[in-house]
């Protein structure tokens, strides 16, 4: 456990007994029996309970569903928790809407077992904790390479400008985030047997989190509003350059969702898709066009749908209960071929 999440979890748990009166034991990098590694395995004996916590030093309205997926896939049935540097209002309530139990170290909480009920929300946070900076592999040129290497089995051993093409980042960077994916253990290199991603399914719970919070707001052009809530069902985009992202193509992959909200990535001039679906533009808008940041042809292009990883990923993020059971639907049916089991 790194330094900084030590403190955290120290002052979360320094919190909660100062309201309760109830003592604590921490076990750091505890693991839930048969099941996965967690940061830590917090005892209360007095009520004879035991949870197991997963740190997370930064938790913001756009990683808010990364992590709340990532941690009740964590729980197997197990009662989890979520320590986090500061929780505001907003996602209190957010995580108790999800049932996700959550403490930080303001003070705020949320704890629901049999023999303590707990939700405090909005105490301002003292002390400000130090922030990591991510390593280049998950800053934006990174995101970028990651998502191309997921999409595209097999591309982590062809020549580095090749990468870069289907990334649409510079060759240097390829070079610095391949050094970093090799540190970090997701990238093996097996000399004459070449290179090969490793942990695909830990890289990929990583991506969505740091994609939502660092790559896809720098990719935003804009939201907007549109009248017909069905314009996806009977419009062709009329380019192969705009492809439907988040709950539009989960619903059109799976047949299991209404959506609410409209994702187009797009790689040209937005003008035309404007006129086209009769847009108009509203902070709040049902329908969001996002900046394409790859350059390789899929083979769900011709359904004007991007890659399953990311629909995948647009889904998550929402933190919405729908989005996520289709989510995993379209984990288990087509995202999985891509990432595999390990």
């Amino acid at each position: 456990m790194k330094k900084n999440e030590k403190e955290i979890l120290n002052e979360a748990l320094r919190q909660l007994e100062e309201l309760t009166g109830f003592n604590t034991e921490i076990k750091p990098e505890a693991k839930i029996p048969g099941k996965k590694n967690v940061d830590a395995r917090i005892r209360i004996p007095k009520l004879k309970q035991t949870l197991y916590a997963e740190i997370k030093l930064n938790v913001t309205n756009q990683t808010i569903g990364a992590v709340a997926h990532q941690i009740k896939e964590t729980a197997a049935g197990k009662q989890v928790i979520l320590i986090a540097g500061y929780i505001t209002p907003q996602l209190a309530d957010k995580l108790k809407e999800l049932d996700l139990q959550f403490l930080d170290t303001a003070g705020n909480g949320y704890i629901n077992l049999p023999d303590l009920f707990l939700f405090v929300k909005g105490n301002k946070l003292k002390v400000e904790f130090e922030k990591e900076k991510p390593v280049r592999a998950f800053q934006p040129a990174g995101l970028q390479l990651i998502y191309a290497l997921l999409c595209n089995p097999g591309l982590e051993d062809k020549p580095y400008r090749l990468m870069a093409e289907k990334a649409d980042i510079a060759n240097g960077a390829v070079t610095l985030v391949m050094r970093d994916l090799k540190k970090l253990g997701y990238l093996l290199d097996l000399g004459k047997k070449g290179r090969t991603l490793t942990r695909k399914n830990e890289l990929l719970r990583r991506w969505i989190n740091l994609y939502a919070e660092l790559l896809k707001p720098k990719l935003l052009i804009g939201r907007y509003n549109t009248d017909n809530p069905d314009w996806w069902k009977q419009e062709k985009l009329l380019t192969r350059n705009a492809l439907l992202g988040g709950e539009t193509a989960a619903a059109i992959l799976t047949g299991y969702l209404k959506p609410q909200k409209h994702t187009i990535y797009t790689g040209e001039n937005h003008g035309r898709l404007l006129l086209q679906l009769k847009l108009k533009p509203g902070n709040n808008g049902n329908v969001e066009l996002v900046k394409k940041f790859w350059n390789f042809e899929d083979l769900f292009d011709k359904d004007n749908l991007v890659n399953p990883v990311l629909v995948y990923a647009d889904l998550i993020a929402t933190g919405d209960k729908r989005n996520l059971e289709t989510a995993k639907i379209i984990h288990d049916k087509e995202v999985v071929r891509y990432i595999g089991e390990d």
